[in-house]
């Protein structure tokens, strides 16, 4: 897709040249036909996500028909001539169909992961039902029945976790996920010890407070990767949900612009930490091996003003606050202009 977005038009265009972007053409066709088969198939397996899938993969499909269609000009002698629309007349059309093919990709993949997360977290539903049917065992012949059904659980919940670990991008989040991983395994042999000695002595008070403390760090572990895989926090900590660029501007932008109305509804650390998660997103942009030099360099520019037009706004701010002059009220709203502007010219970039 980035060959033919960059590709550059020129007056003489070789038999070699046409034949590449045909191919490079079909190529891309061919690719996003094999990623749709997959994708029905997983709608077709999950109904809850079928008809938003089903709409993801018919729009990546239409989306690289049309690539196709557009960049089939190997036959053609003089495709400008020519009454057939293809890359050469209409580049507009390339681009609004890579950007339509990358956006329902990007949701197939994005369904797909909310597939696999559901799958995880009833795995570890499984097994969490499992163990509080061990716990109340009283029988050693019933614990065996028991845990044969658990063995099994916990090697599904390893294989999927499993899978989920090398998928993780962040080396903390991987590193975490292994470590509940090998304490669900060494645990699910020390249940079986512990459960053991508990049967056969069932009036030791030390044997069962060892059971306890084996179950209870199998459900922490549990609680771990799940956490891990949602992406959620423990504890209830407070942190902001994660936005989008687009979304979290606005955000940002609204709460700024509702100075004008009411001076004491918001504190200033609310406003520098929504900026800091915006900035944090930028990262994104600037780190990618897409953005240009030049691109690179604007947006940490921006970003660079963007800290400093705060910085104005919430001196202003707090200045308005004690002293509600028709000066100072001037220079807030100044400062709440800049301020959105700065952030239009973000967004924009």
């Amino acid at each position: 897709i980035t060959t033919l977005i960059n590709h550059k038009d020129k007056p003489k265009r070789s038999d070699k040249t046409l034949q590449a972007i045909q191919r490079v053409g079909q190529a891309v066709n061919l690719a996003v036909g094999r990623f749709v088969t997959v994708g029905e198939a997983i709608a077709n397996e999950n109904r809850e996500l079928k008809e938003e899938m089903s709409v993801a993969c018919i729009e990546a499909r239409r989306a690289g028909e049309t690539i196709a269609q557009l960049t089939d000009v190997a036959s053609l002698d003089h495709p400008e001539s020519d009454s057939h629309i293809t890359i050469f007349t209409d580049k507009t059309g390339v681009v609004k169909a890579a950007r339509l093919l990358l956006s329902s990709v990007t949701k197939v993949l994005v369904l797909a992961d909310r597939i696999v997360i559901k799958q995880i977290i009833t795995s570890r539903n499984k097994v969490l039902a499992t163990m509080e049917q061990l716990e109340k065992v009283s029988s050693f012949q019933e614990f065996v029945q028991i845990f044969s059904q658990f063995g099994n659980e916990m090697v599904e919940f390893a294989h999927l976790t499993g899978d989920r670990q090398n998928d993780l991008k962040d080396e903390k989040k991987k590193a975490r996920m292994a470590a509940s991983r090998a304490v669900l395994e060494k645990c699910t042999m020390m249940l079986l010890t512990a459960s053991k000695t508990c049967l056969r002595h069932p009036d030791c008070e030390s044997a069962r407070i060892n059971k306890d403390g084996v179950f209870h760090r199998m459900r922490l572990a549990l609680e771990q990767v799940i956490e891990i895989v949602t992406d959620s926090r423990p504890n209830g900590e407070n942190e902001m949900a994660p936005i989008s660029i687009y979304s979290g501007i606005k955000e940002f932008k609204n709460k700024v612009e509702g100075l004008r109305e009411n001076l004491y509804f918001l504190s200033k650390e609310t406003l520098s930490t929504m900026l800091e998660v915006i900035l944090e997103h930028t990262e994104d942009f600037t780190d990618s091996a897409y953005t240009s030099h030049e691109h690179r360099e604007h947006i940490l520019e921006l970003s660079k003003q963007a800290k400093m037009e705060l910085e104005q706004l919430v001196s202003v701010w707090m200045q308005a606050q004690n002293q509600k002059t028709k000066d100072l009220m001037e220079d807030l709203e100044v400062a709440i202009l800049k301020m959105c502007q700065c952030m239009n010219e973000l967004k924009r970039e």
